[in-house]
């Protein structure tokens, strides 16, 4: 007789993997980097510029990549392992696991946005210059490729089991961020995940000069669409209500379109 898990059990999932996820090496290196940078940032004072770029885009690299990287090595790790065939003859289906691997990007998210608050008081404490304080969406700019980063991890997971392919999917990434950031002129620089939203000045960068066109709100609604389709592709793998995901890809596929069109000056 087949034991079917309950839905309700995938959040139990769900916090034990944030907890291997958050608990990872490459994650915990990227936000102890990511702190060391604000640290530096604080001490040194960089000026209004670096300082406007640290809460805004900071945490795309650091610990956004690290994310990633860990998403998709905790979310293999069964079948690296050669543990697939015994997870089968659990309750819990393929597709609960899946699940689970995406709720855990939540772990990361949120430890993003109680790290961004930390900041944000450190700033407020030492009297960080800035041109002005970034908005809610502009704060929400890290955290969100934070999110985006495990998500896409677990995706990469599912759908590319083969070694180095996570690394490809990297380079890419890295790649087309590097060809849209040259666009700031006509706000293509918004299509990328590591946005600069200050403009760079001369050596050292340190001057406020103003800010480059866009609108930030819709950014974030653009990365936000970015992560629920990563979750969508991430579930049309191994789900049986594919219809159901391939549907809300495509939704989230509408909505990246609309919010970067938005987003454009």
């Amino acid at each position: 007789m087949t034991v079917k898990m309950k839905v309700s059990s995938v959040p139990a999932l769900a916090v034990a993997e944030a907890r291997r996820l958050l608990r990872h090496p490459l994650v915990l290196a990227g936000f102890a980097l990511f702190v060391l940078a604000s640290v530096v940032e604080l001490r040194d004072y960089w000026g209004p510029r670096p300082a406007f770029s640290l809460l805004t885009n900071g945490m795309a690299m650091w610990p956004g990549v690290p994310v990633f990287f860990a998403a998709e090595l905790v979310a293999s790790a069964s079948r690296r392992a050669g543990g697939d065939e015994l997870l089968g003859a659990l309750p819990a289906s393929r597709t609960q696991r899946t699940a689970a691997s995406c709720l855990a990007a939540l772990g990361p998210f949120l430890a993003a946005c109680a790290v961004q608050g930390v900041l944000c008081a450190g700033y407020a404490v030492q009297g960080v210059s800035l041109e002005r304080f970034p908005t809610v969406f502009e704060l929400a700019l890290g955290p969100l490729c934070v999110l985006g980063a495990g998500l896409l991890g677990a995706a990469s997971a599912r759908w590319l089991p083969w070694a180095g392919t996570s690394v490809l999917v990297m380079v890419t990434l890295i790649f087309f961020n590097v060809v849209v950031n040259g666009n700031e002129a006509t706000g293509g620089h918004l299509f990328g995940f590591y946005a600069e939203l200050a403009v760079w000045g001369p050596w050292p960068y340190r001057a406020a000069m103003g800010f480059n066109p866009g609108h930030t709100g819709w950014h974030a609604v653009y990365l936000l669409a970015l992560c629920l389709g990563a979750g969508a592709l991430a579930m049309l793998r191994d789900s049986p209500r594919r219809t159901f995901w391939f549907g809300a890809g495509a939704l989230t596929v509408i909505a990246v379109a609309a919010a970067g069109l938005g987003q454009l000056p």
